[in-house]
């Protein structure tokens, strides 16, 4: 029974460091929108980008 506690609450700090690094994404996307002029046709390429930064940030700790 503890083991399963313990299991559920990772379960919910890893979901909420999922949500945290979703969030980050979706403002560094907007974020370099912004910085290209706010040119539509390349959200694709921010939010990859965005991805790449976040996630290897959240790698790197």
């Amino acid at each position: 029974m503890g083991k399963e506690k313990k299991d559920a609450k990772k379960g919910i700090a890893s979901g909420t460091d999922r949500e945290a690094a979703q969030e980050d994404i979706r403002t560094l996307a907007y974020q370099l929108f912004c910085e290209c002029g706010c040119a539509h046709g390349h959200d694709v390429e921010h939010w990859l980008e965005a991805e790449r930064r976040i996630l290897g940030r959240h790698h790197k700790h």
